[in-house]
């Protein structure tokens, strides 16, 4: 069985020659056939979350899988499907919770707890066979309705009260405090609407942090921003902008983290997904979430 930081590092380092190799795993380049954008359990219709997002976008672009559908190979045997003779699983990881009882300084008793890292096995909708998974396999993912995407964004944003000020001098797009205010250029400065609906969520992302008492370096918030940007278009519907300013300009910073620890991946990925369900709090029902089952099963 692997250990916490073989498991830590076995993950960082195929993110590692993922980056080098030009792919990002965070991104999703590609539309589906049918089904979510994020990855979702199809079992239990929750969706993924943290450095779960990636393993399976990565493992999406490699071998092609046009749906984010996962499950164990028991979750699709519930449900009438079955794993195609020969395919190999993705690995991701859960977070069990363990109790320990410990004594404090007066030796007093008490019960803490602390996540234990693990992982389990899943299979796409692609590896699995049966009438459940057909329809999606086969329909044909209809057109995008750039006009109900644009008034979805707008509400989304509206909802969070941030104050947005557009235009200004200098061109630019950042976050500022104390001032706590975002400031953005008019959209007609953007080549799409996906490139300023990105942008203004990587802006909103540092909107959250201070109200989610985040700390870390610039390239950590910078990964932070950027993972959650993507992760919000993408619960959104919205198309990837394919806008790599960000990615290209802290690469060298973010692999020379990657390399010295294998944490930073996992905290910045948990950070983004809590950033994209804090903005979208405002302006719809909390989505339940496929995260830190206690059992591989439960998953």
């Amino acid at each position: 069985m692997q250990t916490q930081t073989e498991i830590r590092q076995s993950i960082t380092d195929k993110i590692i020659e993922s980056l080098k190799k030009g792919k990002i795993p965070w991104r999703k380049p590609w539309t589906g056939v049918a089904g979510p954008r994020t990855p979702h359990n199809f079992s239990t219709q929750k969706s993924y979350s943290g450095i779960n997002i990636p393993i399976l976008w990565l493992a999406g672009q490699e071998k092609s899988y046009d749906v984010d559908y996962w499950a164990t190979f028991n979750q699709w045997k519930s449900v009438g499907a079955s794993v195609k003779k020969g395919e190999k699983s993705t690995q991701i990881v859960f977070f069990k919770p363990i109790k320990k009882t410990v004594q404090d300084a007066s030796g007093n008793e008490k019960v803490e707890s602390f996540p234990l890292l693990r992982t389990f096995s899943v299979f796409n909708i692609a590896q699995v066979s049966g009438a459940v998974v057909e329809p999606f396999l086969e329909r044909p993912a209809g057109p995008a309705l750039v006009h109900e995407q644009r008034e979805e964004f707008d509400r989304v944003v509206a909802a969070t009260g941030a104050d947005i000020r557009f235009g200004g001098s200098s061109g630019a797009a950042y976050y500022r405090l104390p001032a706590d205010h975002i400031q953005m250029p008019h959209e007609d400065r953007f080549e799409s609407f996906p490139a300023f609906a990105e942008t203004l969520a990587h802006e909103l992302s540092h909107w959250s942090e201070h109200r989610l008492n985040w700390t870390g370096s610039y390239a950590e918030g910078e990964l932070r921003a950027e993972m959650a940007a993507v992760f919000t278009m993408a619960a959104l519907d919205i198309p990837d902008s394919n806008n790599l300013e960000n990615h290209a300009a802290y690469l060298g910073s973010w692999l020379e983290a990657l390399q010295n620890d294998h944490k930073f991946l996992f905290r910045a990925a948990a950070a983004a997904s809590k950033s994209t369900d804090f903005i979208l709090s405002f302006s719809r029902p909390q989505e339940t979430v496929e995260s830190e089952p206690e059992t591989v099963e439960a998953a």
